[in-house]
């Protein structure tokens, strides 16, 4: 009986901890054609970002899908997150008169996943070289950053059904350098 339980637990996580195509054409091509407004050189897409990008995203399903940066954990990359909240539905009620929930994964595009990542220009000052407060844009100047010349992309489906997107950059974007005088200075991304 043990051994049924835990085949039918493995089974489980294997049938939602799948993973979603990302179309590295598709992927390249919306990068490129947002950093193409910059001037930016246009990304070649990686097998070896890729792979380190799936290592990220099936970390991330693993420990439940919460939006959390590797950090270094994968390589010297840049690195954009993207999460999609499943769709809830229900169509008939349990014997109490409660609604019985379904979950399904949304349909994201890869061309959308970027579009959310640009979207952050709104809040980028090029004169400041910052965000307004309270926002975010470095997604945004991930995707434009003039030095960056690869990507690789990954995504995985969460227990919940809710999604993760993961793309890796090289050489990474957002940098600083620090001066001998010790001032940081935050370089600009074009």
């Amino acid at each position: 009986m043990m051994r049924l339980a835990l085949l039918f637990s493995l089974l489980f996580t294997y049938i939602y901890a799948e993973e979603i195509k990302v179309d590295a054409e598709v992927m390249t091509k919306a990068h490129n054609d947002l950093r193409k407004k910059y001037g930016s050189p246009a990304l070649k897409y990686s097998k070896h970002l890729e792979n380190a990008a799936r290592t990220w995203a099936d970390k991330l399903q693993a420990d439940g899908c919460g939006m959390v940066h590797s950090l270094g954990k994968v390589g010297e990359t840049g690195e954009n997150l993207f999460w999609a909240s499943a769709v809830k539905s229900a169509n008939a009620k349990d014997a109490k008169g409660n609604w019985i929930w379904h979950s399904r994964l949304k349909k994201v595009k890869d061309q959308e996943v970027i579009q959310a990542w640009y979207d952050e220009v709104q809040w980028y000052d090029y004169e400041e070289n910052s965000c307004e407060e309270g926002q975010m844009c470095g997604h945004y100047t991930q995707v434009i950053w003039n030095t960056t010349t690869e990507l690789g992309c990954a995504a995985m489906a969460c227990d919940d059904r809710s999604q993760v997107w993961v793309c890796e950059y090289s050489p990474a974007g957002n940098v600083s350098i620090q001066h001998p005088s010790g001032k940081v200075e935050r370089l600009k991304p074009y």
